[in-house]
Protein backbone atom coordinates (compact mmCIF):
# COMPACT_ATOMS: atom_id res chain seq x y z
CA UNK A 1 0.00 0.00 0.00
CA UNK A 2 1.58 3.52 -1.01
CA UNK A 3 1.40 6.15 1.81
CA UNK A 4 -1.04 8.78 1.15
CA UNK A 5 0.97 11.63 -0.23
CA UNK A 6 1.49 15.20 1.63
CA UNK A 7 -1.00 18.27 0.33
CA UNK A 8 -1.30 21.79 0.68
CA UNK A 9 -3.17 23.09 3.71
CA UNK A 10 -7.01 23.07 3.10
CA UNK A 11 -8.13 26.91 2.86
CA UNK A 12 -11.95 27.85 1.86
CA UNK A 13 -13.19 31.32 3.24
CA UNK A 14 -16.57 30.15 2.79
CA UNK A 15 -15.79 27.53 5.14
CA UNK A 16 -14.66 29.87 7.76
CA UNK A 17 -17.74 32.66 6.50
CA UNK A 18 -20.08 30.27 7.42
CA UNK A 19 -18.59 29.11 10.85
CA UNK A 20 -19.03 32.61 11.70
CA UNK A 21 -22.10 32.57 11.40
CA UNK A 22 -22.60 29.84 14.03
CA UNK A 23 -23.21 30.61 17.81
CA UNK A 24 -20.59 30.34 19.76
CA UNK A 25 -19.99 26.61 21.05
CA UNK A 26 -18.76 27.96 24.84
CA UNK A 27 -21.59 30.93 25.37
CA UNK A 28 -24.33 30.35 22.59
CA UNK A 29 -23.43 34.06 21.69
CA UNK A 30 -23.00 35.16 17.75
CA UNK A 31 -19.60 34.22 17.24
CA UNK A 32 -17.26 35.97 14.74
CA UNK A 33 -14.03 34.11 14.86
CA UNK A 34 -13.16 30.64 13.82
CA UNK A 35 -10.76 29.22 16.21
CA UNK A 36 -8.69 27.04 14.48
CA UNK A 37 -7.79 23.88 16.83
CA UNK A 38 -4.71 23.85 18.61
CA UNK A 39 -3.19 20.76 20.37
CA UNK A 40 -3.95 18.15 18.09
CA UNK A 41 -1.19 18.52 15.25
CA UNK A 42 -1.55 14.91 14.32
CA UNK A 43 -5.47 15.39 13.03
CA UNK A 44 -5.09 19.31 12.08
CA UNK A 45 -2.31 19.41 10.39
CA UNK A 46 -1.01 22.11 11.96
CA UNK A 47 2.80 22.35 12.13
CA UNK A 48 6.22 24.86 12.64
CA UNK A 49 3.79 27.22 13.74
CA UNK A 50 1.58 27.54 10.81
CA UNK A 51 -2.50 26.78 11.41
CA UNK A 52 -4.12 23.50 10.41
CA UNK A 53 -6.50 23.04 7.57
CA UNK A 54 -9.78 25.57 8.17
CA UNK A 55 -11.72 23.01 8.01
CA UNK A 56 -10.93 22.13 12.19
CA UNK A 57 -12.14 25.40 13.13
CA UNK A 58 -14.60 25.74 15.68
CA UNK A 59 -16.40 29.13 16.36
CA UNK A 60 -15.85 31.54 19.04
CA UNK A 61 -16.15 34.85 20.10
CA UNK A 62 -13.22 37.03 19.89
CA UNK A 63 -13.31 37.26 23.52
CA UNK A 64 -13.13 33.34 24.14
CA UNK A 65 -10.97 33.19 21.22
CA UNK A 66 -8.13 35.38 23.37
CA UNK A 67 -9.05 33.69 26.29
CA UNK A 68 -8.19 30.31 24.59
CA UNK A 69 -4.57 32.11 23.03
CA UNK A 70 -4.35 33.09 26.67
CA UNK A 71 -5.03 29.84 28.98
CA UNK A 72 -3.66 27.27 26.67
CA UNK A 73 -5.11 24.08 25.47
CA UNK A 74 -4.89 22.22 28.41
CA UNK A 75 -6.64 24.70 30.83
CA UNK A 76 -9.18 25.56 27.98
CA UNK A 77 -10.23 21.95 27.71
CA UNK A 78 -10.49 21.21 31.52
CA UNK A 79 -13.02 24.58 31.80
CA UNK A 80 -15.25 24.31 28.29
CA UNK A 81 -14.45 20.18 27.02
CA UNK A 82 -12.30 19.28 24.24
CA UNK A 83 -11.85 21.10 20.79
CA UNK A 84 -12.70 17.95 18.86
CA UNK A 85 -15.84 17.36 20.74
CA UNK A 86 -16.93 21.04 20.07
CA UNK A 87 -15.59 20.77 16.24
CA UNK A 88 -17.24 16.98 15.79
CA UNK A 89 -20.86 19.20 16.41
CA UNK A 90 -19.93 21.85 14.22
CA UNK A 91 -19.09 18.61 10.93
CA UNK A 92 -22.34 16.70 12.00
CA UNK A 93 -24.54 20.49 11.93
CA UNK A 94 -22.75 21.01 8.63
CA UNK A 95 -23.56 17.67 7.00
CA UNK A 96 -26.60 18.08 8.25
CA UNK A 97 -27.68 21.70 6.34
CA UNK A 98 -25.52 20.39 3.42
CA UNK A 99 -22.25 22.79 3.83
CA UNK A 100 -20.45 19.53 3.56
CA UNK A 101 -21.22 16.76 0.98
CA UNK A 102 -19.15 13.70 -0.37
Amino acid sequence: MAAIPKFDYWRSRAWLDWVKVLPSCISGRPADDPHHIKGYSHITGSCGGKKGDDLFVIPLTRDEHTAFDHMGVASWELKYGSQLEHWARVVRLAIREGKLKL
